[in-house]
């Protein structure tokens, strides 16, 4: 389920320009129109090397990090044995041009533990594929210590995959597209693919410990 309005502020903003024409491009991005939440926003790319990584990000989300995350890799703080299951995750999202909403747990470097939310949205480049992606990461509280006791790792817990040109229906509602308002619906949708360890459905929401639908 989403959890948090400004990710739903951003999942709008790319419906609207979705709505349009399909998949926008980088280029139609307007920073003015996400303003409110761009302190938590990011653009990344994918690098010649194939790696996921930091083009941009926003102020408050480099400050949990407790650095400048432009050029830093995304899969980098994920703990090592749920790495690989997040970069093939966001490259199966990005190449099919799909949506991923992910849960995280997070810690800190003093230990503490926070629960955090990134959406992952497609975006064309040259009217090309699988290159550039915006995304938000927020945290689902906002203890006293974030911001000065900076994440170093993160744990994937849940992760969500969307596909907008078969739920254009669901697109239509920021709410309905993640919160499970009709749970028959959802389990019934069929297997998509398998990603590691990880089985992909449309629609599905899975959780990384136990790999079942939720």
């Amino acid at each position: 389920m989403m959890k948090q309005t400004q990710t739903a502020k951003l999942l709008d903003y790319w419906n609207e320009l979705y709505a349009v024409a399909g998949v926008p491009e980088r280029s139609q991005i307007e920073p003015m129109a996400i303003r409110d939440i761009l302190g938590d926003t990011f653009i990344l790319e994918r690098d010649a090397g194939d790696k996921i990584q930091y083009r941009l990000a926003g102020t408050r989300l480099c400050a949990i990090f407790g650095k400048e995350l432009k050029g830093e890799q995304f899969a980098l703080p994920w703990r090592a044995e749920g790495r690989d299951s997040i970069v093939e995750i966001i490259n199966s999202a990005t190449k099919d041009s799909t949506i991923a909403l992910i849960g995280s747990v997070a810690t800190s470097k003093s230990g503490r533990e926070i629960s955090l939310e990134t959406l992952i949205l497609p975006l064309l480049q040259n009217g090309k594929k699988s290159v550039r992606m915006v995304g938000i990461t927020t945290p689902i509280s906002r203890p006293y210590w974030l911001g000065m006791d900076p994440i170093t790792v993160q744990r994937l817990r849940t992760l969500r995959i969307i596909r907008p040109d078969k739920q254009s229906r669901l697109l239509n509602s920021r709410f309905s597209v993640f919160n499970n308002q009709n749970p028959v619906a959802i389990q019934k949708r069929p297997v998509v693919k398998k990603v590691k360890h990880l089985t992909v459905l449309d629609g599905g929401l899975l959780n990384e410990d136990n790999n079942q639908q939720i």
